[in-house]
């Protein structure tokens, strides 16, 4: 697995050298520089839910280049792995698993210590409220 993490890394390096630098792009630029055809960059958009490109108040897309690294790995993952848009999504937004709240676990007791002790202090509580007094 680690070198599976390795050669993505070094795939990213490439990628970002090859990438003009820019702020945003437009979905045509983004269809050149990846080789994505920009109805299929609408479908990982639409359907997928793969991408979340913002968008001017015409709505047009600008992908920023961290857009575009996500679609050359979503290209990646469909060319070389032969992944389905859902397993992609499950691959790249893994759901966080739930935190099991774990109590501190305390060796049971014998049940007349449990109950010696509360008298005890039940009888130091009353010594102190006649004092009180």
């Amino acid at each position: 697995m680690s070198l599976f993490f390795e050669a993505l890394r070094c795939y990213r390096k490439v990628v970002e050298e090859d990438i003009p630098r820019k702020a945003f792009y437009t979905i045509g630029e983004v269809s050149r520089i990846t080789g994505v055809h920009t109805h299929v960059l609408r479908y990982w958009e639409d359907q997928g839910k793969l991408l979340k490109p913002s968008r001017r108040r015409s709505r047009h897309r600008l992908y920023s280049p961290q857009d575009i690294q996500l679609i050359l790995e979503i290209k990646r993952l469909r060319e070389e792995e032969k992944l389905s848009l859902t397993a992609m999504r499950r691959q790249l937004n893994p759901r966080p698993q739930p935190q099991r709240q774990v109590s501190p676990t305390f060796p049971p007791a014998p049940q007349n210590e449990v109950k010696s002790l509360l008298q005890a202090i039940r009888d130091e509580l009353l010594a102190l409220k006649e004092l009180l007094e």
